[in-house]
């Protein structure tokens, strides 16, 4: 959330003053322009600072904690194959929607991390302090919403503390009992 919450920040500043240095350099104030454009470029300095301490981890560490243990590499591979694409996208966009639309640009930005708060919140199961035998359990609830998938989680738990184990010698194979049967998730040796 403080990822987002700077960045968002750091956005609308570089945008803000942006706007000051145009407008100071549209009035002639040369002195003024340059002082504005320097506290513009280190926004966006701070910015991907907070960007490379935050959110650059995401596409490289959260699928590999919630994709089921059988797909969980190719989930990691297609997590950063979107990271890519998006990437590509936004280099091929900037441009554009730099000279259309200017420093609101920047507001674009700035919105979308801030609006990105409420999603993760709803979105994004916590993976903190979890095995990932549990992350397959917490993702045995039909629901995209975290605190259903939580409520569900926990009553798996309370059920039978004992539906997570850990077999296969570390390599995390997940033996999970439903009315229809013992299902078990992963290869074992």
């Amino acid at each position: 959330y403080w990822g987002a919450v700077g960045q968002g920040i750091a956005m609308f500043l570089a945008a803000a003053f942006s706007k000051l240095g145009q407008d100071a350099s549209r009035d002639g104030d040369t002195a003024k322009a340059n002082s504005y454009g320097a506290a513009a470029a280190s926004f966006v300095f701070i910015f991907t600072s907070v960007f490379g301490a935050t959110w650059l981890t995401v596409p490289w560490l959260y699928p590999a904690e919630i994709f089921p243990l059988q797909v969980r590499a190719k989930g990691n591979a297609w997590g950063v194959f979107g990271w890519s694409i998006g990437n590509g996208w936004l280099t091929l966009l900037c441009p554009v929607m730099f000279s259309n639309i200017g420093e609101n640009t920047l507001h674009i930005f700035g919105a979308c991390n801030l609006l990105a708060i409420p999603m993760v919140w709803a979105l994004y199961p916590e993976s903190n302090q979890r095995t990932l035998e549990e992350m397959d359990l917490l993702f045995a609830a039909d629901t995209p919403w975290v605190w259903d998938a939580e409520k569900k989680f926990a009553e798996l738990k309370a059920e039978k503390p004992e539906l997570v184990t850990a077999s296969g010698h570390g390599r995390g194979v997940l033996d999970v009992e439903t009315a229809e049967g013992k299902v078990t998730s992963g290869e074992e040796e």
